[in-house]
């Protein structure tokens, strides 16, 4: 009686551990598997030699005629935290936010609620001194508005985040000279679309994060997609900051804290130019949206998606998009972004829907070649091959491991890195200058082994 006593508290031991296990993983089971989708491994190859290489930390999407054939990520979102990047990690994305802040313009324009050709003075108040300036110019970069950033390096008190007001107020007290005569040449301008956040606010009485929270992105249940204080994403959750490398110490570091970067915090308060979070996983829900009518009509589509040039210069872009090809078999549609560390590039194909998402957070140089290997794949089935690793950013991430003994054997390791010879001295120079005696005598090795 003992002994079948003994089989049968075996037996329920065996059956509750089976279960504790199964529950165990089904605890711990990561979020990436809900995330990751892989239908071609080419592209997970691709994007896995990248972040091995340190080419590449952040997540991808790709629609080929209209499904989705990937999607995944790669590496660390938060450095400090150690989280892993996923397709539901929201991160910072630059100028793509552009087309976001274009829409709301055109939503409040089919709520007659605005006038795109009228002058933007009529919503930014009569003190803006430029009354020939229309909300089209400000639209299309062909406003001839300078870029603010470089008198606010320079004049602003960098203890104080500036904000849209600090920006009106500078064109209203400084009135800098236009760089051309509104509507006539092409001007890539941040301020522009700063002054469309500022107008977004004058005609609904809400700033611009509040409208499209509101009109677009609660709607359309995009819950990644938001705005942050610059000072509360380093402790957000699931979300990327973006990173630099320092030279100095080889680490991917907070990048208002390098030299001279101290911008990239008081100038991370204004909308409209930059600023929304979002991640792959709301990019590829905008992306479904805008082939509906739900938020822009056909309209509102038709125009945004069509090139404005000016009238004396050429030009590619439309409402917050450029618009490189507008044939019909192979109309397409993107935006890149670049800010404190975060490179970002969405591509929409019209014609078939298919898409590309590339979010990026550690301030890789290798994302042109990056995008053009995925454009040319999409496109026309090109094989994908890995971008030459540059010398200097393999030099900048691994020279605080080199010594004089060693450096032979690393320049054998990296035979097949691209040198460039002006960017090797300037980061010799940079060391030289922050004395970075044993590092500067590296690169200056480098140099002479190289006969550069």
């Amino acid at each position: 009686m003992k002994f079948f006593s003994k089989i049968i508290l075996n037996t329920i031991t065996v059956i509750i551990l089976l279960i504790a296990i199964g529950c165990k993983n089904k605890i711990e089971k990561p979020l990436e598997s809900k995330n990751t989708f892989v239908n071609d491994v080419a592209l997970d190859s691709f994007f896995s030699i990248l972040h091995k290489n340190k080419m590449f930390n952040g997540a991808v999407a790709v629609k080929k005629d209209g499904k989705l054939i990937f999607k995944k990520g790669y590496g660390i979102a938060n450095f400090s935290q150690k989280t892993p990047f996923l397709p539901s990690t929201s991160i910072e994305v630059a100028s793509v936010s552009k087309q976001f802040t274009a829409a709301a313009i055109q939503i409040l324009a089919q709520q007659n609620k605005l006038n795109i050709n009228e002058f933007a003075y009529k919503y930014l108040g009569d003190a803006f001194p430029y009354h020939n300036i229309t909300i089209q110019h400000l639209l299309t970069h062909t406003s001839g508005l300078k870029d603010y950033e470089d008198y606010f390096k320079i004049a602003w008190d960098s203890t104080l985040i500036a904000s849209n007001k600090d920006i009106l107020n500078y064109f209203i007290t400084q009135k800098p000279v236009l760089e051309s005569v509104p509507g006539e040449k092409y001007h890539y301008s941040n301020s522009g679309y700063v002054l469309l956040a500022s107008i977004v606010e004058a005609v609904s009485n809400i700033s611009l994060d509040v409208f499209l929270e509101k009109y677009v992105f609660t709607k359309a249940t995009m819950n990644q997609s938001y705005f942050l204080e610059r000072d509360s994403i380093w402790n957000a959750k699931n979300y990327a900051p973006g990173y630099m490398l320092n030279p100095t110490n080889c680490n991917y570091d907070n990048p208002e804290l390098l030299n001279g970067k101290q911008y990239y915090r008081f100038l991370s308060g204004r909308l409209g130019s930059g600023r929304l979070s979002s991640s792959v996983n709301d990019l590829i829900k905008w992306d479904s949206i805008l082939y509906t009518d739900n938020f822009l009509n056909e309209a509102s589509k038709k125009i945004a998606f069509t090139p404005q040039p000016p009238s004396h210069d050429t030009s590619d872009y439309g409402y917050g998009w450029h618009i490189p090809d507008t044939s019909a078999q192979n109309k397409t549609v993107y935006h890149t972004g670049s800010w404190a560390g975060n490179k970002t590039y969405i591509k929409r194909y019209l014609n078939n829907k298919s898409l590309i998402v590339i979010l990026n957070n550690t301030n890789s140089p290798y994302m042109v070649a990056i995008r053009k290997e995925i454009d040319n794949y999409i496109e026309n089935g090109t094989p994908l091959n890995i971008p030459q690793r540059y010398g200097e950013e393999v030099l900048e991430q691994e020279i605080c491991t080199l010594t004089e003994e060693n450096l032979s054997n690393w320049l054998t390791t990296n035979k097949d890195v691209k040198w460039n010879k002006k960017s090797l001295l300037k980061l010799h120079e940079f060391y030289i200058e922050h004395q970075e005696v044993e590092k500067a005598t590296i690169a200056h090795s480098i140099i002479e082994n190289l006969k550069l």
